[in-house]
Parts: structure tokens; C-alpha cells; sequence
């Protein structure tokens, strides 16, 4: 093989290999400032609920954390979603569940959840995860 073909295919290799290896030692890392669920909660149960979460408040990620920064705690709105979590997540009885929810609205800045249904199934896949 000529120097001039193997240069750009081991650049190539070398990039491939150094993206591989960013994606999937981020992917492993563990969820981190967890206070109401288990430190030990499955990253992709703890990612699935908080898309149900948030598409069911109709709120971004945003509303509780800091881009890149997901363990910070500078954002107020993430208080009241462990409030929330605390009361809500294994309850069985519907009306303090509702009353949770409806102490959490004021603190996302909104006046009713866009999808109940998809909230409690956010929580739901949270329930093996509470402390």
C-alpha cells in the first residue's frame, strides 16, 4: 500500500475510534445527585422517565436542569420536582398524587400538566427507583 493511502485510512481508523470511545464512556457513567431515587437507578429507566416526564408537563429539560450540568442543583424548579417525586412516585391513592402534581406546576411556571397520563407513566418507571 502507498504512504499516501495509508495515512488518510489510519486518520480515518484513529477518528472512528476516538468518537467510539467519547459516545460509550459517557454512556456509562452513572446518574449523579440522585437525593430521592436510588444512586444505583438505571440510566436508561431514569432517561426514559424523564422524557415521559417532561413531554407529560410539557416542559423541556431545561425547566429542572442546566444543559451538560444534569447533577447541578442551581436550577429552583428541581427542589420541588423531588418534592414531587417524594409524594408521588408508589402512591396509590390518586388525590395526593394530583395534589403533588398540582404543588409542582408553580414551581415549572405553568398552570396544568399537557399530559397527566404520560407523567404518571414517567413515575411509574420510577417506582423500583425511590430510596
Amino acid at each position: 500500500m502507498k504512504p499516501t493511502t495509508l495515512l488518510p485510512l489510519t486518520l480515518g481508523i484513529t477518528a472512528c475510534l476516538v468518537i467510539f470511545e467519547a459516545r460509550f464512556a459517557s454512556a456509562d457513567k452513572a446518574p449523579k445527585n440522585l437525593k430521592v431515587l436510588k444512586t444505583d437507578t438505571d440510566k436508561k429507566v431514569l432517561e426514559k422517565s424523564m422524557k415521559e416526564l417532561s413531554k407529560g408537563l410539557g416542559v423541556k429539560c431545561i425547566a429542572c436542569h442546566i444543559k451538560g450540568k444534569f447533577d447541578s442543583d442551581e436550577v429552583k424548579a428541581k427542589d420541588a420536582t423531588r418534592d414531587f417525586f417524594t409524594v408521588a412516585i408508589g402512591q396509590a391513592d390518586a388525590a395526593k398524587k394530583d395534589a403533588a402534581l398540582k404543588a409542582l406546576l408553580p414551581a415549572l411556571k405553568l398552570e396544568a400538566a399537557k399530559d397527566a397520563a404520560l407523567v404518571w407513566n414517567g413515575l411509574k418507571l420510577l417506582e423500583s427507583s425511590k430510596k
